[in-house]
């Protein structure tokens, strides 16, 4: 009798075990089929982004470009800027040296002819 309940006990415990392989085989399955959708779905969607991915890179690859050749334009604007300084600093030491003596001679001949206006006038109110 012991030895019936044994095996009895065995059994349903085989029983028990294959019912929860065929779960488990039936779950694996359901999720590799899951799978598959999700990678055919994937495969779909990745030739669209790619070409996407494409465009989008070419047209940054664009920018960049111009954003160097921009770049290019605004430093050689900025050299012509610092010689433009440079010209007109050299302009202005040349007028100071070319103007500066015949100004001074000038303003010494005006106060010279304002002295003596006073001077004479002062000498004709007496």
């Amino acid at each position: 009798m012991l030895l019936e309940i044994s095996v009895a006990v065995i059994a349903f415990f085989v029983i028990v075990f294959v019912i929860g392989i065929l779960i488990v085989f039936v779950q694996i399955r359901r999720t590799a089929k899951e799978a598959e959708k999700l990678l055919d779905t994937t495969r779909q969607q990745i030739t669209p982004l790619a070409h996407d991915l494409t465009i989008i890179l070419n047209e940054v690859k664009k920018i960049v470009q111009s954003v160097q050749s921009q770049m290019g334009k605004v430093e050689k604007g900025v050299d012509e800027l610092k010689e433009t300084a440079i010209r007109i600093s050299e302009f202005e030491k040349m007028l100071q040296t070319k103007l500066e003596q015949p100004i001074l001679e000038f303003t010494t001949l005006v106060a010279a002819i304002s002295r003596a206006l006073r001077a004479f006038i002062e000498i004709w109110k007496k």
